[in-house]
């Protein structure tokens, strides 16, 4: 199987070649709860996250809202 790199907030990691960012979320136990998640600066709807192939050196940005008042 083809590994690939992509950057999740600026770190490196390798996941498979194909997989999808669900997959990747649900491999690193990422926060999903209030979490935005933005792939080349643009972002990806969540209903989006299990039909978005990541590709090599891919860009993940993830963002968790935090409520203020």
């Amino acid at each position: 199987m083809t590994m690939i790199t992509v950057w999740l907030n600026n770190q490196a990691i390798e996941c498979q070649s194909q997989q999808s960012l669900i997959e990747l979320v649900e491999q690193l136990t990422l926060p999903t709860l209030g979490a935005a998640i933005a792939i080349n600066q643009a972002i990806i709807t969540r209903s989006d996250w299990s039909t978005t192939v990541l590709n090599h050196n891919d860009q993940i940005t993830l963002f968790q809202v935090i409520a203020g008042g």
